[in-house]
């Protein structure tokens, strides 16, 4: 058991699987306590997933942690409102917030930019930048009032970098908006000893991406030997990073987007 967060309190939103759930574990081995937010609790064994207990609440419960559970929409303010209200009256404080919430959710042959659908369009800002936005909202007057606090908001390399054929054009604009929102928000809070950065992972392997990669031709073998490690990344290597990020490792780090890429070329595919 690490002890760097010992005692804080970490919100990871989209902690039911993937990165989310590698998140929060990583944090509770460092020994935060937990409000785990999600659209679906029950989504960790899904795609093949395999938890190490019931939930990822019941996971964190078991590394000697306390945790609690919320389910909902989080592009809808109000439960994203409920999020941080369940984090004050159970714990009286929040120290962290890691948004993990969000993907690629559209299908990729019609995510080009001039065949999106307007539902699609609605469906991937909800998702990747109004559901970030409304956790932001409600977790900076906490941490402006206690002059502390660390934001990490999960985005993109497609936020930085286009595919070579253009498609994923929504999602990526997505991502640019919440990697310039993040930044913006670093500038604001940073006065109330607020810190906020972003993590742009590239080709990740968890079970929902592995589960799709074929149909999309993405994070495969050519995406490993696009980077200069020459592997994929997994759920925990994001995880680690958000930790730095969280912890007084990162003190003097705000208003950064980090890629967490293993040397990926920018241009390959991802």
């Amino acid at each position: 058991m690490l002890a760097e967060l010992d005692g804080q309190v970490a919100v990871v939103t989209g902690a039911a699987r993937g990165i989310g759930r590698a998140i929060a574990l990583r944090l509770a081995r460092a020994g935060a306590d937990l409000v785990l937010a999600d659209i679906d609790l029950a989504a960790g064994k899904a795609y093949g997933g395999e938890l190490t207990a019931d939930s990822v609440e019941a996971e964190v419960v078991a590394l000697g942690r306390r945790a609690i559970s919320v389910e909902g929409d989080l592009g809808e303010r109000p439960v994203a409102a409920r999020v941080f209200e369940q984090a004050m009256q159970s714990y009286g404080r929040v120290d962290v917030l890691a948004v993990a919430a969000g993907g690629a959710l559209s299908p990729a042959e019609t995510s080009f930019a001039t065949i999106t659908t307007a539902a699609d369009q609605d469906l991937l800002f909800r998702a990747n930048y109004t559901a970030l936005v409304n956790c932001c909202q409600e977790a900076a007057p906490h941490m402006s009032a206690q002059k502390s606090g660390s934001i990490v908001t999960i985005v993109s390399q497609a936020g930085s970098y286009v595919q070579p054929d253009g498609r994923l054009a929504h999602y990526a604009a997505a991502k640019a908006a919440a990697i310039s929102f993040t930044r913006s928000l670093a500038a604001e809070l940073g006065p109330d000893g607020v810190r906020v950065n972003a993590v742009a992972p590239g080709a990740t392997l968890t079970p929902r991406v592995a589960a799709l990669a074929a149909e999309r031709n993405m994070v495969t073998e050519e995406s490993a030997s696009g980077t200069a490690l020459r592997r994929l990344g997994l759920a925990d290597d994001i995880a680690k990073v958000v930790h730095f990020l969280a912890s007084d490792l990162g003190g003097w780090v705000t208003g950064q987007c980090i890629a967490a890429t293993g040397g990926q070329i920018p241009l390959g595919p991802f």
